[in-house]
């Protein structure tokens, strides 16, 4: 509607006004399609590329102020433009020059430098509380506001993302549990200060970018396979899961074909995907991360009891929520491994979209998400990013992509929950 227009136009001038902080709640909004109107998430979906850059003044002021150094003492070229602008931080390519403190090597290294917007942590603190009040305001005076739990999560997850040494401590610890996969890279931390990194420069594009794919004869289906199989181990291997898989922070590049000569029916493996921006990560704890495997398992296995079962003992880690609190909600009708595994009927289709349509429905899940234990959501907001990216990148969503995605998150739950049985 024109109403939801307006202000969706001047929410957005006041996120972009402020900066920051507020810039990342707008992202937040621009991801909740399904939840609030359309006309708010098209229009913060802005926010994602067009982030305000920091001049290079105050980059120079903050390399004196961090590392006590100035830009030309580290760098033998410095280019001043940023490669990209994102709410939190932008990333310059630079070269190091040799025998200094930041390379020790005898050669110049080309890198990627990612400084935090200056002013942004002295401001944080204040305007996480600002946000937090606020929210706190209109939930004493309308009681069935439903979307608090944004301002939490915020409050949990920023400090982290500010911390660019934890940062650096997640790239090492992922590059580590991820060594075995060859389509995945890393980039390579050099040295990392709380507002400052400096990393290995990779020279690729995003991955939605189709000409490139097509140029280079790059099989988006093997792309998706590769990323969802990384995902796959995080969550249910080893419980350390990357939350951010945006197109902005995922890259990839060409590389030769490493397939075995036994493997020449598999797809093409010649390229790799660049995983970036190691800010927001979630450590899960192991009961959580098995009674997630037990979850997706009863789905796969169309075991309705199960299902509610562990629905019920994920929703018990959240102290917002009671096991007689929690609502069954169905869509449509459900069956087997058969019905999941299928591509949905158009009658399915239109089911689900004028149930969700209905103001009982987004009531349903607006409560949902506010009962849900911040683990979980997270999880379930990177799942949904991911199938993003299955959009961005053109995977046809057909019969074929759907059992692939079923019988991968079966091998996975199925190997963690036996795992945990014979322990």
């Amino acid at each position: 509607s024109q109403c939801h227009t307006r202000s969706a136009e001047k929410l957005l001038k006041l996120f972009r006004r402020n900066g920051g902080v507020y810039i990342k709640i707008g992202q937040s909004i621009g991801s909740m399609v399904y939840i609030v109107p359309l006309e708010y998430t098209e229009k913060m979906k802005e926010l994602q590329d067009k982030c305000p850059p920091t001049p290079l003044g105050d980059v120079e002021g903050l390399f004196l102020q961090d590392l006590g150094v100035s830009i030309p003492d580290v760098f033998s070229s410095f280019e001043p433009e940023p490669l990209g602008v994102a709410s939190l931080a932008q990333v310059h390519k630079a070269v190091l020059k040799p025998q200094t403190r930041y390379n020790p090597s005898q050669e110049p290294k080309t890198v990627a430098v990612k400084i935090q917007h200056p002013y942004l942590k002295q401001h944080a603190q204040y305007d996480i509380e600002t946000c937090t009040s606020l929210v706190r305001t209109i939930k004493r005076f309308f009681p069935d506001f439903k979307f608090a739990w944004i301002a939490t999560e915020l409050e949990l997850s920023l400090p982290n993302e500010l911390d660019f040494i934890q940062e650096a401590n997640n790239a090492r610890k992922i590059t580590q549990l991820t060594r075995h996969l060859d389509q995945i890279h890393i980039p390579t931390v050099f040295h990392a200060s709380e507002r400052i990194i400096i990393m290995e420069y990779i020279d690729g594009v995003r991955i939605d970018d189709h000409k490139y794919m097509k140029e280079n004869k790059i099989n988006v289906n093997a792309i998706s396979a590769a990323l969802g199989r990384m995902y796959m181990e995080m969550m249910f291997d080893h419980g350390f899961v990357h939350c951010d898989p945006h197109p902005g922070n995922l890259m990839v590049r060409q590389k030769p074909d490493n397939r075995r000569w036994y493997q020449f029916l598999q797809p093409k493996k010649n390229f790799e995907i660049i995983l970036l921006d190691h800010g927001l990560y979630r450590q899960l704890k192991p009961e959580f991360q098995l009674d997630y495997a037990h979850l997706w398992d009863s789905i796969i296995n169309g075991n309705e009891p199960k299902i509610l079962k562990y629905s019920n003992k994920l929703f018990s880690y959240s102290k917002a929520s009671k096991h007689k609190d929690i609502e069954h909600h169905r869509l449509t009708k459900t069956g087997g491994v058969s019905n999941i595994a299928s591509v949905r009927s158009t009658n399915e289709i239109n089911v689900v979209h004028r149930k969700a349509g209905t103001g009982s429905f987004l009531t349903a899940i607006t409560d949902i998400l506010a009962k849900l234990p911040r683990e979980l959501l997270m999880l379930l907001r990177t799942h949904d990013i991911l199938r993003s990216v299955d959009q961005a990148l053109g995977v046809h969503q057909g019969r074929e992509h759907i059992l692939f995605s079923v019988v991968m998150i079966g091998k996975f739950t199925t190997e963690s929950i036996y795992r945990n049985e014979t322990q």
